[in-house]
């Protein structure tokens, strides 16, 4: 039993050695971070005038808050949003689709955060059916400015083959659709319902439909810019919360309380 006592200073050196060694990944890990991120208008997923609202948003801030990360929103306009981003203005954003131009200056989550589903809203009656984008080539089709549909319908909208009518606003287009002035307007269905009855009468809601093909479904993401001091870590951060929330049953819980509340709004 003499062997003891050098066995157990042995043991506890080796205990020390470890510590000092893992010690400051350890802290490093739980060291707190804080990101800007921009805040715009594109409801139900994000609410510019309310930081806590929309499932976007809460899917984010949730996601930083089990990783230590700190979430400053700025409220921009939604142009500004990502070309504020672009040009160095603001740390990250979220609800984004890749890009060239944006892959090559920014970093993404691993997983994207939401799949937007772009559909086609149109007056009520007779559908307009289509198999591929360049049957619609007769249709007036309106766009909003600053919003991405696909790259084939971008394509054909550069081209001059689509009859575009851009304006600033989903809303406006909602309501030119309801009036006649154009006859197709692209949008996620989510947020084309969400607006038609929160912006648009009954009488006038009742003029219009949403297809049920999809144009495109674009996944987003939580991204970052790629020459900031610890971009990698963030992402990290956010994948690693993320994933916490998702496994938890939370995320899920989520989108569930997300689907309820579009339903449960009055036509």
């Amino acid at each position: 039993m003499r062997f003891a006592r050098p066995y157990a200073v042995r043991l506890a050196s080796l205990a020390i050695w470890i510590v000092l060694c893992i010690s400051p990944n350890a802290s490093f890990a739980e060291q707190r971070l804080t990101i800007t991120l921009t805040l715009q208008d594109y409801p139900p997923f994000t609410f510019g005038d309310d930081q806590n609202a929309g499932l976007l948003t809460e899917i984010v801030r949730e996601s930083f808050k089990l990783t230590h990360v700190d979430v400053e929103f700025v409220t921009v306009p939604n142009n500004r949003a990502i070309t504020g981003l672009l040009r160095g203005l603001y740390d990250g954003s979220y609800g984004w689709a890749h890009s060239p131009e944006r892959d090559s200056k920014l970093l993404y989550s691993t997983a994207p955060i939401y799949s937007l589903r772009i559909v086609f809203f149109q007056k009520n009656g007779n559908e307009i059916t289509w198999k591929s984008l360049e049957e619609l080539t007769k249709y007036r089709i309106g766009v909003t400015l600053g919003n991405y549909y696909s790259n084939e319908f971008d394509a054909l909208v550069k081209s001059g083959k689509f009859f575009a009518d851009p304006v600033n606003d989903d809303v406006v287009n909602l309501k030119k659709l309801a009036l006649g002035r154009i006859d197709l307007f692209p949008i996620d269905q989510d947020v084309g319902q969400y607006l038609a009855k929160r912006y648009l009468t009954k009488a006038d809601q009742q003029k219009i439909m949403m297809q049920h093909k999809a144009i495109v479904v674009i996944p987003v993401y939580l991204v970052v810019r790629r020459d900031l001091s610890h971009a990698r870590e963030i992402c990290d951060r956010f994948d690693q919360g993320y994933q916490q929330l998702a496994s938890s049953g939370r995320l899920q819980k989520m989108l569930d309380a997300f689907r309820s509340k579009l339903s449960d709004r009055p036509q």
